[in-house]
């Protein structure tokens, strides 16, 4: 219900605003995957922040695509989340013995938490970090932290253009 919700209002914004850029822009999201063959935490990282930036997180994460490259029982439901102008994916490191646990941290750049009502308000920090912390399950890496309640979803403001409250 939230994924068509959420659909329905960048298909609204994108409508309203006639513009081809951002058409454009809403059509170049990372391609759905239910299967996970990647071969570093990086990579399963980057897949999971490319869709978060488009807003597949916050609107419903598929359960197929959840148990594919994460451990969590459900999926992240929050009401808002927050927007970043940019996000970068750092080199992750290898622990334990068995070299089967993984940590990799994202920095975004965060400019305001908005929700499906369109509304954004200033960001509280201009930066949020995020340490991942990936398991080796079955052979693929998987995210097991942060778990779903505690990770807010951060959408590019490329991928979901909104006005600041006045």
């Amino acid at each position: 219900m939230r994924a068509k919700l959420v659909l329905s209002a960048i298909l609204l914004i994108a409508g309203a605003m006639g513009t081809s850029s951002l058409q454009g822009s809403v059509l170049q999201h990372e391609r759905l995957r239910v299967r996970n063959t990647f071969k570093t935490p990086e990579e399963v990282v980057s897949y999971y922040c490319a869709r978060d930036a488009s807003g597949f997180v916050w609107s419903g994460l598929l359960d197929a695509e959840r148990k594919a490259f994460t451990t969590w029982g459900e999926a992240p439901s929050q009401d808002s989340f927050y927007v970043a102008s940019d996000y970068k994916v750092n080199p992750g490191r290898l622990e334990g013995s068995t070299k089967d646990h993984a940590v990799v941290q994202v920095r975004y750049q965060v400019t305001g938490i908005a929700d499906a009502h369109g509304t954004k308000m200033p960001a509280p920090r201009p930066e949020l970090v995020v340490n991942f912390d990936l398991k080796k399950v079955g052979g693929a890496w998987k995210i097991a932290r942060p778990a779903p309640g505690e990770i807010s979803p951060v959408v590019l403001e490329s991928k979901f253009p909104l006005t600041a409250v006045q």
